[in-house]
């Protein structure tokens, strides 16, 4: 009698479990669905063209229409968020050379164009900060990666960036790829640029953007001391 006894509650207890396993599953898939859920709500409240401004800095002429990644033309295909779709789809590719690739192409279909000079920068900056820059910590020999690392240097030039830092590694990595001319030239533009500009606000000294772009101009200039002795 008493084992019977032991053995239905034995069973009334494995009963029990098992419903506590169940309703904690059960609140678990609840609570995953709702947060998918959100996620869903979330997503689609943000515009698909919307663009945010980076952490890196971007030089826009004076009265730029496109300051902070603006794109006003609402008929048009947006080239800044083309730039993001390229980072995306080539995301798990290992090989940077498709999305050199395709940002080129992207930069020679808009050349000419009054917004031109922002596409250059932010085609730059994701290529330099999120592929190139890596790649040559683990083997700066690599030609063909000093060779992109030199174009979009040149398109940071030709767009008269004033990151005076990212510029600086740039040429650190060129040292022994580009002239010596060359680059001192490249570090006395910039660096005349940059302080040619006057200071008009604390952003331009107190943030860590502007901090760097005054301490690399000076790192600048002393890069470009062969060039000055040349003039």
């Amino acid at each position: 009698m008493r084992n019977t006894l032991n053995f239905d509650y034995f069973m009334i207890s494995l009963g029990l479990a098992t419903l506590v396993v169940q309703w904690r599953l059960a609140s678990e898939e609840k609570k995953d669905a709702e947060r998918q859920e959100q996620y869903m709500v979330n997503a689609a409240v943000v515009p698909a063209t919307q663009v945010q401004e980076p952490t890196f800095e971007i030089t826009y002429p004076a009265g730029s229409p496109y300051q902070d990644l603006a794109w006003p033309d609402s008929t048009q295909p947006d080239p800044f968020q083309q730039v993001q779709q390229i980072s995306m789809y080539n995301a798990n590719n290992p090989n940077w050379a498709g999305k050199d690739t395709d940002m080129r192409l992207l930069l020679e279909a808009h050349q000419n164009k009054p917004y031109y000079a922002v596409l250059q920068q932010l085609a730059a900056n994701e290529m330099l900060r999120n592929e190139l820059f890596h790649h040559y910590y683990q083997d700066p020999t690599s030609e063909g990666m000093l060779q992109a690392i030199g174009f979009y240097t040149q398109q940071l030039l030709e767009a008269k960036s004033e990151d005076a830092k990212l510029i600086y590694m740039c040429l650190r990595a060129l040292k022994d790829y580009w002239p010596q001319k060359q680059i001192a030239q490249a570090a006395q533009i910039t660096a005349q640029r940059v302080q040619a500009k006057p200071v008009t606000s604390g952003a331009d000294t107190a943030t860590t953007i502007g901090y760097h772009r005054q301490v690399y101009a000076r790192v600048l200039k002393k890069m470009a001391a062969p060039a000055e002795k040349n003039q």
